[in-house]
């Protein structure tokens, strides 16, 4: 049996979870993350979602942001580079065999690989994201 906890099973609540982070961003601490008590209270907020699996504590509400946060710091760092292209429609928008080829050595380094999902497609968290950070 895995003792690695479990996050968010579901679309559903991973969106709840960004939703409640976003309407108390107010609540944010430093570096990024949040107070303990604020990841206890979106876990609460999620408990009527379940469905499987283990029930989301703070902890686990934790580790997902914490996974939520690399991959916007992903995307941030992405589009700031120059000759980079990103909209949050299309994502980097990756079109024809060359950019594709372009694309594959780029998501093959550890560093990039959270950008892999976004090649045309973009991001439906990244505004409320962005709200989040100041």
């Amino acid at each position: 049996m895995s003792t690695t906890p479990l996050v968010c099973d579901t679309d559903e609540e991973v969106a709840t979870l960004v939703d409640y982070l976003h309407t108390n961003h107010s609540e944010w601490a430093d570096t990024g993350n949040f107070r303990q008590m604020t990841y206890a209270k979106a876990a609460e907020s999620i408990c009527k979602l379940h469905r499987s699996s283990k029930i989301k504590d703070s902890k686990n509400v934790s580790i997902k942001w914490g996974s939520l946060k690399h991959t916007y710091n992903a995307i941030m760092t992405y589009r700031s580079g120059s000759g980079k292209h990103w909209d949050n429609e299309n994502g980097a928008n990756i079109c024809g065999a060359a950019d594709a080829e372009k694309w594959a050595k780029f998501v093959g380094v550890k560093q990039n690989v959270a950008m892999k999902p976004f090649h045309n497609k973009g991001w439906q968290y990244l505004p409320m994201m962005e709200d989040i950070f100041p």
